[in-house]
This record gives C-alpha cells, structure tokens and sequence, in this order.
C-alpha cells in the first residue's frame, strides 16, 4: 500500500517510458521491508533544474540519473563524491535536508565488471561516446591501466572527455579518434565499450556490423539485447551486458538511498523477469 508514510525514489531522463529500473528497485525494497516506490520521470532537458529542485521540494530521497543528464546534473548538487568528482559525471542523487549529494554508481560497477572480466593492465580499449556513461566507463578503464582511445559521433565533447580525463589520470593513456575510424579501431582493440545510446529501445544499428573477434570483450551500457552485443557474442567475443553494469550500478545506489545492502540477486530476477514481460 502507498501512503502518505511512503518514501519516494525515481529516476530521471529523456526518454525513461523503456527503463526496466522501477522493476529492479521496487522489487529491492519489498524484499528489505521498505515503504517505498521507485518511478520513472521524464525530464526535458531544459526542465533539468527545476525538476532535480522540484523533487527535492516534493520530498524525494534518491534519484537515479540517465541520458542526457548525467553530466549536467553534477552543476545542481550541494557536493559530489569523490568518483563523480573525478569523472564529472552524476548519475546518483542522495537527499540531504538542504540539497542533493552527487554520486557516480557506473563507473565503480564497471570497473567491478571489468576487473571480473580479467582485463590485461595495459590492454587497447576503444571507448565509443563522450557522455555520462563514457566518462564512467573511461574511468574504469584508466582505473584498471588500460589504454583507452575515445571515439565519438561529436568530435569536440570527445576532445573534452580526453582533457577531463588527463586531470584525473595524468600518467593515463588516453587519445581520441574521429568516428569514422570506429570498424579499424575495433579489430585493433582488445576491448570495446559502447557508452553511447545506439541501440536503446532497439534503435539504431550503427554498431551492427563491427568486426569483432574471439578472444576480446565487448561492454556495452545499453541493455536490451542490442546489436552491438549481438554482433560481439556471434564473433565469440566475452560481453558484459548493459544489464549486468545496470543490476551492479542501481545494487549500489540503492544502498546509498537505504543505507541497507542491496538484494541483487533478486534485482537481477526482477530486471530479467521484467525484461521478459512476466
């Protein structure tokens, strides 16, 4: 039962209708005896300020954060922690009674996933988009010793991305390429993250035909079965899914909202089962 004792929890961005995270996190709080309810809400970007404002003022205690805010939103937070800090991208809000605490989830579940995943230090990683989730996923990648070169659709956002990340990793390698160079790139690298949107709700097959081979690890930030993973896992390459990075990112935003720790294995029935449509 909703009530007026019911602690709110949502998620904000553009679009938010396909999101799977109401699923996840609903099912979470159930399990651990919490008031709760997790929703979806869609924010424009140019309503950005006044809903983040907004949600404070309706009582809200924790926002997740997805396309196209998650560097945005970081401008709107009292402070950050110390990963989103570094990576200049939010995609977690915690309340505090004057304002919102900024946290980064994605980037320490990727790196949780990539260290799985047995990624050689010094590895050649090709990093697709300059985003939020490309900040987090460049991190990781830096963060494990990686090679990283950055190749976007925007030439000059993954120029940026390439100055803000030698701030935090000055001894880092890290480089930029036009897109145009992406299939070359691909068949040289021995790892390659999709931090773009291509392939969200099914859309977009511009990663449909890269050449992928065995023997190297395909990470991509889109779930839902894409192309990207789909022409990854046919060449016999390792992935590690857009589910996976959201079960282990919402795990540990959830604890941030609760302070109580997160149920994943249930999350990862619940995205699996919502997915599914039962």
């Amino acid at each position: 039962m909703i009530s007026g004792r019911t602690r709110l929890f949502g998620l904000i961005g553009h679009p938010v209708s396909h999101s799977l995270s109401p699923a996840m996190h609903n099912a979470a709080l159930r399990e651990v005896g919490i008031d709760g309810v997790y929703v979806c809400l869609p924010v424009p970007p140019e309503r950005l300020t006044e809903a983040v404002r907004g949600a404070h003022a309706l009582g809200f205690q924790g926002l997740n954060v997805t396309v196209p805010h998650k560097l945005n939103v970081a401008r709107l937070c009292l402070r950050l922690d110390h990963t989103a800090e570094l990576c200049g991208a939010v995609n977690t809000l915690r309340r505090t009674p004057e304002g919102w605490e900024g946290f980064n989830t994605d980037a320490p579940a990727c790196l949780a996933l990539l260290e799985a995943s047995s990624l050689r230090r010094g590895a050649r990683a090709l990093l697709l988009g300059a985003g939020g989730a490309a900040a987090a996923g460049a991190f990781a990648l830096l963060s494990v010793g990686a090679e990283v070169v950055v190749a976007a659709r925007r030439l000059g956002a993954a120029e940026e991305l390439r100055r803000r990340l030698h701030r935090t990793f000055p001894e880092g390698l890290c480089h930029v390429a036009a897109w145009e160079e992406v299939p070359r790139l691909v068949a040289e690298s021995e790892a390659v993250v999709n931090a773009t949107s291509i392939g969200m709700n099914g859309v977009g097959s511009e990663l449909s035909a890269l050449p992928f081979a065995r023997g190297q690890l395909a990470v991509d930030f889109v779930y839902g079965g894409t192309e990207f993973g789909r022409t990854a896992l046919r060449a016999g390459a390792g992935l590690v899914t857009g589910e996976q990075l959201l079960v282990r990112q919402g795990a540990l935003a959830f604890t941030l909202f609760t302070g109580k720790p997160a149920p994943e294995d249930l999350m990862t029935s619940a995205l699996r089962s919502a997915a599914s449509g039962h």
